[in-house]
């Protein structure tokens, strides 16, 4: 009796044992194969930094890496990303794929201009690679400075009037491992109204050139905006380089703002808008006879703040009461007793407000038996928060309009009111038009008339 159990136990151990043997021996399930089965693409670099060497400022190399696809299914490239703006790479599409076995040769354009010394950049390349999705890659350069200019980027005329030379030159020295330069040509634009004169210079034991800019006698009035395309030769290496040009021609009078723009806020009648400073360069004396612009402005001209009498002039302008609301637009005309500016005209923009704005202009109501279709909520704000608004009336021609002031929301501003419009009835069938009447405190909008539209029925189209 007592040996049973023992023959039952070791049976029990016997069976789990050869269970779990042949669990282990089973096949995967079809879903485990197919996964480790299925291609992929695998993208092999057998050089993933290169040294570009020592290369010249201004130059534009190309680096070029081997991408090799040694996967068993298609390698496609999402997007490339530079670390830096002054390398480019030129990837097309359709070589955006590449299939097993085969390769593709990624070029990236590195432009030196305006670095120096050591460089280390890097293009990283995102693609469908499950083992490595984000591949990197890297080169180095070392950029030597062939030559110098002085100013850098843009030579500035500033105001210069014809025949004068800028007052600025541009000036360009050889690298410090170098010697000799030489400004081979200048190339200027043919509606480029400027000469030129190129002399050697010295500064500091440094030799170099000196490039010096002339407007011409015939040059026209108003801004110069050039780019002059110089051949430069450094010890028997040429290189291109373009410099900008910037400057006005005047002749004896100059102003600013050559432009009033008022149109980023909304101007009230009696603003003062900026004032145009009208002076002479070369502080010759000079007067004006009249300015005006407009039956909406009042001119004002006031003696600037030059040392010297009548050679600087500041005029005003500033908003009649009768200017009405909305944008404006004119001309400030100025005649002076110059011989060779006797009229500026200067345009002069902007936005007349309002000393009460309402919102919306137009209060339309619906009879259509919803509670949207009978009430409005009508907002009235002041131009300028220091107005405070208070309305001691508010009435309506039609009875039919009910309007109250929406005190809770009004007592948060002191330059805003919201007034609740609604229906109280129903007039008869068709468009019925009425006016809602309010009365402030304000100076110039002490009455308002808001138009309203009542639509009772289906309204007909047009």
């Amino acid at each position: 009796m007592l040996k049973k159990p023992r023959v039952v136990l070791h049976t029990v151990f016997f069976l789990t044992a050869l269970l779990r043997g042949a669990a282990a021996q089973l096949p995967p399930t079809p879903n485990e194969a197919a996964r480790d089965l299925t291609p992929k693409p695998q993208v092999y670099v057998a050089q993933r930094s290169q040294d570009l060497g020592t290369i010249l400022e201004g130059d534009k190399v190309t680096v070029t890496w081997e991408l090799e696809n040694r996967g068993h299914a298609e390698l496609i490239i999402d997007r490339t990303v530079a670390s830096c703006g002054c390398t480019v790479v030129r990837l097309a599409e359709e070589e955006k794929t590449v299939a097993p076995g085969r390769s593709l040769s990624l070029n990236a354009q590195f432009d030196s201009a305006a670095r120096r010394d050591d460089q280390a950049k890097s293009v990283t390349v995102y693609s469908n690679d499950p083992t490595e999705p984000q591949l990197r890659l890297e080169f180095k350069a070392t950029v030597e400075l062939l030559y110098e200019l002085d100013p850098v980027g843009m030579v500035n005329l500033r105001a210069i009037r014809r025949g004068q030379a800028g007052p600025r030159p541009l000036d360009i020295f050889p690298g410090p491992r170098y010697k000799e330069l030489t400004i081979k040509t200048v190339d200027l634009p043919a509606d480029a109204p400027l000469l030129y004169q190129i002399d050697p210079v010295e500064v500091r034991q440094r030799k170099g050139q000196r490039l010096r800019f002339t407007v011409a006698e015939n040059a026209p009035l108003g801004q110069l905006n050039a780019t002059a395309t110089l051949r430069i030769g450094v010890d028997g290496i040429e290189r291109e380089r373009s410099v900008a040009l910037r400057g006005e021609v005047v002749a004896d009078l100059t102003w600013l703002p050559k432009v009033v723009d008022a149109t980023r806020q909304p101007s009230l009648p009696g603003k003062r808008l900026t004032p145009v400073t009208v002076s002479s360069p070369e502080k010759l004396a000079f007067d004006i006879v009249e300015a005006g612009a407009g039956p909406f402005f009042e001119v004002t001209v006031e003696p600037g703040k030059s040392a010297k009498p009548r050679t600087e002039y500041s005029v005003t302008l500033t908003l009649r009461d009768a200017a009405p609301p909305g944008p404006f637009g004119t001309l400030l005309r100025i005649s002076t007793t110059s011989l060779d500016q006797p009229l500026v005209e200067i345009p002069v923009f902007g936005i007349v407000s309002a000393p009460v704005e309402v919102e919306p202009p137009i209060v339309l109501l619906r009879a259509d038996g919803t509670p949207a279709g009978a009430h409005r909520r009508v907002r009235l704000q002041t131009a300028l928060p220091s107005i405070g608004l208070d309305i001691s009336n508010l009435s309506c021609d039609n009875p039919a309009v009910i309007a109250t002031i929406d005190q809770a929301a009004s007592s948060k501003y002191q330059h805003i009111r919201f007034l609740d419009v609604r229906l109280n009835g129903k007039p008869g069938e068709g468009r019925h038009s009425t006016v809602l009447r309010v009365t402030t405190g304000v100076v110039g909008a002490e009455r308002l008339e808001i138009p309203v539209t009542i639509e009772v029925g289906t309204p007909k189209p047009g």
